[in-house]
């Protein structure tokens, strides 16, 4: 059981990261379809309870030398070689958008200049991977539940407070004009699924192989991607309960938190660097696994190269980033999802 908790929780850590916990992701794939954003996350949630038990599955199955080699598995070795390039890319990328998050974040709150921020969470982000999967895991599988319960615990307070608003949310919305990444509400839920699990399929094949046996990698999976998209929906109940004023914030999770009372604003401050870390680092585990096997002297050179690239580009706007990358990023996501799918029949 323990090891179960475990793997749930690394999986509900990598995808929190700096989108979700600041309630950006939320409020740009879920919360601006309104009242069909709950629909659209019963979606996303059947997606993620499934891909993340087939990934852990694939990982325990196959036991790949690198985590990325599961392209090729999944797409054959061309479109595999295609993916294994562009998908360390991609997720270089994220961590980088981690790092934004973060300085955003801290500026927001405690008035550190941004870049000393983003510094602060890159060090430690590389620290914590140079010391090797298995230290990650035992972070990650014990800050993702906290971090969730959290979440859901400062969004009910908060929907509670504001719940009169729901009643006409499609007619507020409409009014505000608040511009939509994506029109169609289900194809929201299902590139923001493949947002998810583009950045998560290496490292959850990497964490599978760890795993004693598959019915727990199956139970990982299912709780896992449970627990994620539930905090998710809580989180966009109430934004959408607040959302004409929640939606011109770069970090809605940290507003709604602060007009709770400053002393959760606090909590929640610390409790949102947590989430961006829990995913900042099997961002950066998974780029440089990629190409070296994890502790050789070539990984913590990359490790650290990485890191650099990461604070110099963490330097652009949050929110800015959060808009051009994952649209992008959850479109190719959706060809893993398929893949996956298709390979099980």
């Amino acid at each position: 059981m323990k090891e179960i908790v475990m793997l749930a929780g690394a999986y509900i850590s990598v995808c929190i990261g700096s989108g979700f916990a600041t309630g950006q992701e939320i409020l740009q794939f879920f919360s601006v379809q309104g009242s069909k954003s709950i629909l659209a996350g019963i979606i996303c949630m059947v997606l993620m309870m499934y891909c993340g038990a087939r990934l852990f599955e694939i990982g325990k199955n196959i036991q790949l030398k690198y985590s990325n080699d599961i392209f090729t598995y999944l797409f054959g070795n061309f479109m595999g070689s295609i993916f294994k390039i562009i998908i360390p890319v991609f997720s270089l990328c994220s961590f980088i958008v981690m790092i934004s998050g973060a300085g955003a974040t801290i500026n927001q709150y405690y008035g550190i200049n941004k870049t000393i921020g983003g510094i602060i969470l890159a060090i430690i982000t590389m620290i914590s991977v140079i010391m090797g999967m298995n230290k990650v895991l035992d972070i990650l599988g014990n800050l993702g539940p906290i971090i969730s319960i959290i979440a859901i615990g400062v969004s009910i307070v908060y929907i509670t407070k504001n719940y009169q608003n729901l009643s006409n949310i499609d007619y507020t919305i409409n009014n505000l004009g608040i511009v939509k990444v994506i029109d169609s509400w289900p194809i929201s839920a299902i590139v923001y699924s493949g947002l998810n699990i583009i950045f998560a399929t290496p490292f959850l094949v990497g964490a599978g192989k760890t795993a004693k046996n598959i019915e727990n990698c199956k139970s990982a999976g299912i709780i896992g991607g449970f627990i994620l998209i539930l905090s998710a929906m809580f989180i966009n109940i109430a934004i959408l309960a607040d959302i004409q004023n929640v939606h011109m914030q770069e970090i809605p999770t940290l507003y709604m938190s602060k007009q709770i009372s400053p002393l959760i604003g606090n909590i929640f401050s610390l409790i949102l660097i947590g989430g961006i870390y829990t995913t900042a680092a099997p961002l950066l585990w998974s780029v440089c696994n990629s190409c070296y096997e994890e502790k050789s002297k070539k990984f913590n050179i990359m490790a650290i190269i990485c890191t650099i690239l990461g604070i110099f580009g963490g330097m652009l706007p949050f929110s800015y980033l959060v808009k051009f990358m994952y649209p992008i990023s959850g479109s190719v996501g959706v060809l893993i999802i398929l893949a996956l799918i298709k390979k099980r029949r």
